[in-house]
């Protein structure tokens, strides 16, 4: 079997890597990086052994899985086409048209402590990103990467700040956000859908106040196998980017409190009042690891929580059916906003990640909750966040990569028929 399958599956590996590497766009963003060497001198390595390999073996079962495309993941087809089914509901309803997608680079890694976030939304832009949805339909502006170094170290704060063990890097995080928020909020109040690529999940403070700017009624779908709804206060860790719902959370974390909080300041300024998320507007999907003090504020708060035990009892569709109805039960016709982990996915197939759990989402189950979302006909702005190239084999970043993309595509709009 492993003969049959391995070629067709590794020359689609060699030629993504070919595309992302070789042909990387000048206006990706993208940093000098070790990945890329490493990743290059992978391709070189498995090219060499391919062409000094005679088997008579080889080359008929390599002839072969070329002629009928295959077992390999990346020879499964994958049109990109949006709806034909005219007489379903209309997509993307809070979007101006023609529909305009912003692409926002958010290469933020001080939210947690493993470096290799930063580089996701290049990959993604040299996956393809950009040609798939306007494949799809969509208008494209990508904005590029937002240039957090700019930050200063006024008098050595950002190196104190560094070590406070309550909320790690906060000035970083916290400006950085700021900058997210005003960018989304701008392109959020001019009717277009904000696409913001993290990054880790510390870029959706900036998300979820930019789009709480914009839109206040906005609900949101949060997919990740963690609530990120700790403060500095609760938090175990001091990573920031388990705090992005409790930072922004009515009755979680006050206006005093976030002022106190160095780089989020702006979360506190009385002349422009951000608003707060309300607990009744947030539906938790795929929970798996969840920690005690946010356990105690979802049950005390009555947040909306399914986890993977409820999609292992009811089935994705029965649970995104409760997700969006209890998002939508008081205001029909609200904007959403979600915000897509890849470690909701199981790490079998999404390895590349710096908070693995097992037992998440199947390929379907991913797909299937970006379908749901889109089809409501609500969904007005996304994050994907935590894809870490890094953390993974080379084979291991492809495939997270591509399947971060192809959940995209499915957030946008692509359909089977």
């Amino acid at each position: 079997i492993c003969s049959i399958t391995l070629p067709a599956h590794i020359r689609m590996t060699t030629t993504a890597l070919h595309r992302l590497i070789i042909h990387r766009p000048k206006t990706s963003g993208l940093k000098p990086n070790p990945l890329v060497n490493r990743l290059r001198r992978w391709k070189s390595d498995y090219t060499n052994k391919k062409h000094n390999q005679t088997s008579p073996l080889s080359t008929a079962t390599a002839t072969t899985a070329s002629n009928v495309g295959g077992c390999g993941l990346g020879n499964v087809r994958d049109q990109m086409l949006p709806t034909t089914m005219h007489n379903t509901t209309e997509l993307y309803q809070h979007c101006s048209k023609p529909h305009t997608v912003s692409i926002i680079g958010a290469p933020m890694t001080y939210g947690q402590p493993l470096i290799g976030t930063d580089c996701g939304p290049a990959m993604l832009r040299e996956a393809g990103l950009r040609s798939k949805l306007t494949a799809l339909g969509w208008r494209v502006e990508d904005l590029n990467d937002l240039n957090f170094e700019q930050i200063t170290d006024v008098n050595g704060a950002l190196s104190k700040n560094s070590k406070n063990n309550k909320a790690k890097n906060s000035i970083r995080v916290g400006k950085s956000a700021e900058m997210i928020a005003n960018v989304v909020c701008e392109r959020a109040s001019m009717g277009r859908f904000p696409l913001v690529l993290g990054g880790d999940h510390s870029v959706a403070i900036g998300s979820l106040a930019g789009i709480l700017k914009a839109r206040p009624r906005t609900g949101v779908l949060w997919i990740d196998a963690h609530a990120d709804l700790n403060t500095p206060d609760i938090s175990g860790s001091g990573n920031m980017h388990g705090m992005p719902v409790g930072l922004l959370m009515e009755e979680m974390c006050s206006t005093e409190d976030l002022s106190k909080i160095p780089g989020l300041e702006w979360l506190a300024d009385e002349q422009n009042l951000q608003p707060k998320l309300r607990p009744d507007s947030i539906a938790y999907v795929a929970l798996r690891d969840v920690d005690l003090e946010e356990r105690v504020a979802i049950r005390e708060l009555g947040i909306a929580a399914f986890t993977m035990m409820d999609i292992d009892r009811y089935g994705i569709g029965a649970v995104m059916d409760m997700a969006l109805s209890h998002l939508l039960k008081d205001d029909p016709t609200r904007p959403i906003h979600l915000s897509y982990d890849i470690d909701a996915i199981d790490p079998g197939l999404a390895p590349a990640t710096g908070t693995a759990v097992r037992g998440g989402l199947t390929f379907r189950e991913a797909h299937y909750v970006a379908e749901a979302a889109a089809q409501s006909g609500l969904l007005a702005s996304a994050d994907l966040v935590e894809l870490n190239p890094q953390l993974a084999d080379p084979m291991g970043a492809m495939e997270t990569t591509e399947l971060g993309l192809q959940i995209i595509t499915s957030l946008m709009g692509k359909s089977i028929i």
